[in-house]
């Protein structure tokens, strides 16, 4: 659920929030920015981001804009699978650190500043978890928190700049065990207390509570966790559908929302509604979008014991993109194999775990795939979470 969620919670956490007033023309430019992200307008986003630095030289939130609209591309037009889009986020960020960096040291008392540079420190640090590279978000996540902490300290009731250190506890507490222990030689996570956080900015914060009932539902949803609520997930998730009917990001959370409420036949109906508008056509439902609908259908079939019919969706999911080129089209190549353990298939088991192997992993997939081939998947593991890990 983390690559899932977390290019939302972006979209809807770099709000114009300000230690002193700005021009009323910079103000208006970014929130339409942030708007534009959330409503998929990447190329207007650019717009309005690219005036930004154009009037105001150096400003943080304009380099902070331009790095998450190229990770909002990434995530909802490529499905983390471009590498020259990839190559640009990367870029961007960078650019955007050491731009905020250097404003900082002009401008050391703006609050919003640091929660920028925090900001992007945070994202570099999410873009390491999703590749597993557990050393390098730590520490990257830790410059974040500091940057957020002097937001805080500039200003305690500046609840939106708690959003960073939420995310912080919660994950370095959650991350594997040989990076808590990393953690505890400078700062312990601590999960309860991130979550305390969240809840406060999603009660008080004035730009980012819809930032942090993401994050929450994230967390709610996260399959056999101890934090998990996944009624009050769905509760929220349907709230989030009505504020935005036709962002399909969000009409996804929803799906993974009642999947992990175990609604099955919702999650059925859903996804197929899902697939149908990809199918017409309908305003930001991408035809790449089209092999998480289908891997939803077999996981809901898989998670009623249905081999046959899951494996028909996986088979279908694996098929509606390029080989190798979509992480959940090559996750549904390991539901299949998935399929043929339970059914005592392990020559053919294995042929789909290596099939998914064989393709560049840039999602993190091998160390899950390798569990696989190393011994067959029980039916007590069934069904697991619905997206890709």
């Amino acid at each position: 659920m983390k690559t899932l969620f977390f290019s939302l919670v972006l979209a809807l956490a770099c709000p114009p929030v300000f230690s002193a007033p700005l021009p009323e023309d910079l103000d208006v430019r970014v929130s339409s920015g942030i708007n534009d992200i959330h409503s998929l307008e990447f190329d207007a986003a650019e717009k309005e981001f690219s005036a930004i630095l154009d009037k105001y030289p150096g400003q943080p939130y304009g380099y902070f804009g331009l790095a998450m609209t190229s990770w909002a591309r990434l995530e909802y037009a490529h499905e983390e699978s471009s590498p020259e889009m990839d190559a640009l986020f990367a870029e961007r960020t960078e650019t955007a650190v050491k731009k905020g960096e250097e404003w900082l040291k002009k401008n050391p008392l703006d609050a919003s500043a640091h929660v920028c540079v925090g900001g992007m420190y945070g994202l570099r640090s999410r873009l390491a978890l999703m590749k597993h590279r557990w050393i390098r978000a730590y520490f990257d996540g830790k410059k974040g928190l500091s940057h957020m902490n002097k937001a805080i300290k500039l200003d305690p009731q500046f609840y939106d700049a708690y959003l960073g250190p939420g995310m912080y506890e919660y994950y370095a507490g959650t991350l594997p065990a040989v990076v808590r222990i990393l953690a505890k030689l400078f700062i312990s996570g601590d999960p309860d207390k991130g979550i305390g956080y969240l809840k406060l900015v999603k009660e008080k914060g004035k730009y980012t509570a819809t930032a942090a009932k993401l994050l929450l539902i994230e967390i709610y949803t996260q399959t056999a966790s101890k934090y998990a609520n996944p009624a009050l997930a769905l509760e929220w998730a349907k709230e989030l559908r009505q504020a935005y009917p036709g962002n399909p990001m969000i009409h996804f959370v929803e799906i993974v929302s009642l999947y992990e409420a175990g609604k099955m036949e919702e999650v059925k109906a859903e996804a197929e509604d899902y697939a149908k508008k990809i199918d017409e056509n309908a305003p930001f439902y991408r035809k790449i979008y089209a092999p998480r609908a289908l891997l939803a259908l077999g996981t809901a079939y898989f998670a009623e014991k249905q081999w046959e019919k899951a494996a028909e969706y996986f088979t279908a999911a694996s098929q509606s993109a390029e080989p190798g080129q979509n992480r959940w089209a090559v996750w549904a190549l390991v539901r299949l194999g998935n399929v043929q353990d339970l059914e005592g298939d392990r020559k053919e088991a294995i042929s789909f775990y290596k099939k998914a192997l064989s393709y560049k992993d840039r999602w993190g997939f091998k160390e899950y795939i390798s569990r696989y081939i190393s011994k067959p998947y029980k039916l007590s593991e069934v069904p697991g979470q619905l997206p890709p890990p």
